[in-house]
């Protein structure tokens, strides 16, 4: 009976170990993966950035609209945002909304091309490094 047990123990982790997760960590600058492709471990910031916009698009949109939020937070330590100027970002994305978002259907790509242009022409943000 117990061995039936360890068997079927046995069988159900090695059926979850089968799904495949990627962590990004936007302060660390690097990324894992469990399962899946080893390439996401060797994404440079741009990729890791475009990967994080395109997963959580919804949930940046609805931050940005709000002007705070994890995920908005997760995005400017990406951009390499400086802490003390976090707060202008927020501001900034929030009063650029519908520049960032001028349809339903803005892709992640669209909205992160527009944002890096509009930082790159607000000279409060323009130090920073550029996504292309």
């Amino acid at each position: 009976m117990k061995f039936l047990l360890n068997i079927t123990v046995i069988a159900a982790l090695g059926l979850s170990a089968g799904a495949c997760t990627v962590v990004t960590d936007p302060s660390s600058g690097s990324s894992a993966s469990s399962g899946g492709s080893s390439s996401t471990a060797f994404m440079n910031r741009q990729e890791q950035t475009a990967e994080f916009a395109k997963v959580n698009l919804e949930r940046l949109r609805n931050d940005m609209a709000a002007g705070r939020g994890e995920y908005l937070a997760s995005l400017a330590t990406l951009l390499n945002i400086e802490p003390s100027r976090q707060p202008a970002f927020f501001a900034f994305t929030q009063d650029k909304f519908a520049v960032l978002f001028p349809t339903d259907r803005t892709t992640a790509a669209d909205m992160l091309a527009t944002l890096d242009r509009e930082l790159q022409a607000d000279p409060r943000f323009s130090q920073r490094l550029t996504l292309n």
